[in-house]
């Protein structure tokens, strides 16, 4: 039996490669959800090292705390899928030297998950970003086909401490998925939405 017969009459586009640039907790999951669904060829970007107050919100383990999270999430990701290729680079975007920034723009999709938007993805990375989303607490956003003048208003975004548990980022994480694949929904121009995620149950009349 094929991997991915039981998603066949789903019609998914999926990408070939995907890169994600920043791997916490929106980002760990993203990537986790793309190789999962088949994509074959994964750039992860990150300088981070795991600590332990990022195992609330992501897949990492005990044992990967003090270890690169782009090391570590390689390893979490080829012990479920032995049919993708995963490039790990441990660097802040703005420290790629040029075969490590082709790598990222040779990728079909990217996706942003940084905690800033400083500095901007460079434009032939930024057109292959349909979607990104943050979140603080229960406060989400969603951003279709971005520009990063008006990610979040006039203002370069960054932050220090955001109150999180394990719901947001994995939420984000499947809505980001799911849009990546499912291009019917794809939208032609620059949306955002922010919401508080207990409202789902509001539009859900629970």
């Amino acid at each position: 039996m094929d991997l991915y017969d039981r998603q066949k009459e789903l019609e998914l586009d999926i990408p070939e490669s995907v890169g994600v640039i920043g791997i916490g907790g929106v980002g760990s999951w993203v990537a986790l959800n793309m190789a999962l669904v088949g994509v074959k060829k994964m750039v992860l970007v990150d300088h981070d090292t795991i600590e332990p107050h990022n195992l609330n919100r992501t897949l990492f383990k005990l044992k990967h705390v003090g270890i690169a999270k782009v090391l570590a999430l390689s390893e979490l990701i080829y012990e479920r899928r032995n049919d993708i290729q995963v490039f790990p680079i441990q660097k802040k975007l703005e420290d790629l030297n040029e075969f490590e920034m082709q790598m990222l723009k040779d990728c079909e999709v990217v996706i942003d998950c940084r905690d800033t938007t400083n500095p901007p993805l460079p434009s032939d990375l930024a057109k292959k970003q349909l979607i990104t989303a943050g979140y603080d607490g229960f406060s989400v956003t969603i951003h279709i086909n971005p520009k990063y003048n008006s990610v979040w208003g006039e203002e370069q975004v960054t932050y220090t401490i955001t109150p999180s548990f394990l719901v947001p980022p994995q939420f984000l994480a499947s809505l980001i998925t799911l849009y990546i694949c499912c291009s019917e929904i794809h939208r032609e121009h620059e949306k955002i939405s922010t919401f508080d995620i207990r409202k789902v149950f509001d539009f859900l009349n629970l």
